[in-house]
This record gives structure tokens, sequence and C-alpha cells, in this order.
């Protein structure tokens, strides 16, 4: 996959940097999630806060997402993008005109809601799959 190095509406607002940033900060939320998991479950702590996991999923899910897509759902919302690591002019602006800018809300609300939907999916696998295993 080619990394974008330009603005372009409801595709790509932001570069490698932050591309990076969103990509750690998934890894950091799936890692904390699966120890969540791992102690909940060989702990004697109540299956039902295996549902505990979310918001680390779905968190995973979208900052996985808007790394893997160049695309961050906050400055979409703040119609903002973010290139300063590839710009000499500091890359970073106010996204316009208007319909850009409606371009990228609705791309950063799909992001947020695939985000919560995995999210959710994953969590009542893993919550049913304890329970069924009588964890």
């Amino acid at each position: 996959m080619t990394v974008p190095s330009a603005y372009r509406p409801g595709a790509c607002n932001i570069g490698p940097a932050a591309r990076r940033e969103r990509g750690l900060v998934a890894l950091v939320s799936f890692t904390g999630a699966v120890g969540y998991a791992a102690f909940v479950l060989v702990s004697d702590f109540p299956t039902v806060l295996l549902l505990g996991l979310f918001v680390p999923l779905s968190l995973a899910i979208e900052w996985g997402l808007q790394a893997r897509q160049s695309f961050c759902v906050t400055l979409a919302f703040q119609g903002r993008y973010d290139f300063r690591d590839t710009a000499t002019d500091g890359g970073t602006g106010m996204v316009e005109p208007s319909t850009a800018r409606e371009q990228d809300r609705k791309y950063a609300l799909h992001l947020t809601l695939i985000g919560i939907a995995a999210g959710a999916t994953l969590t009542t696998l893993v919550y049913a799959s304890a329970v069924l295993a009588g964890v």
C-alpha cells in the first residue's frame, strides 16, 4: 500500500507520522484487551466482566482502520488535516470547501461505526465462548 502524502476529501487526511501513532494506539489497545481477557478468564472474577472488552477492542479496531486508511476521525470532525511530516509548509490546515468537510465527516462516522460494530461482535464472541466453555 502506498503512503498518501496529500489531503484527499473523504479518503486521506493524515501523513505517515500520524498513521504510526494510530497504529501504536491500536496495538496497545488490542494488547490491553487480550491481557484483560486473560486476567478475567484465569481469575475468580465473574465472566460478565469480559463485556469490558468492548471499549479497548472498539478503539483498537477504529484506530487500526485510521492507521491503515490514512484517516483521522477527530481531524475530520474538526474540519482539519495533518501532513506535518511530509509537507514543507507545516502541512496542517482547514479543509475547504464545505463539501470536502462533509465527505470527511461521513467517512469518519463510517470508520467509527465499523469500530463499534466490530468491537461489539468480538466482545460477544469472547463472552459467549467463555460462557459456553463454563469459565
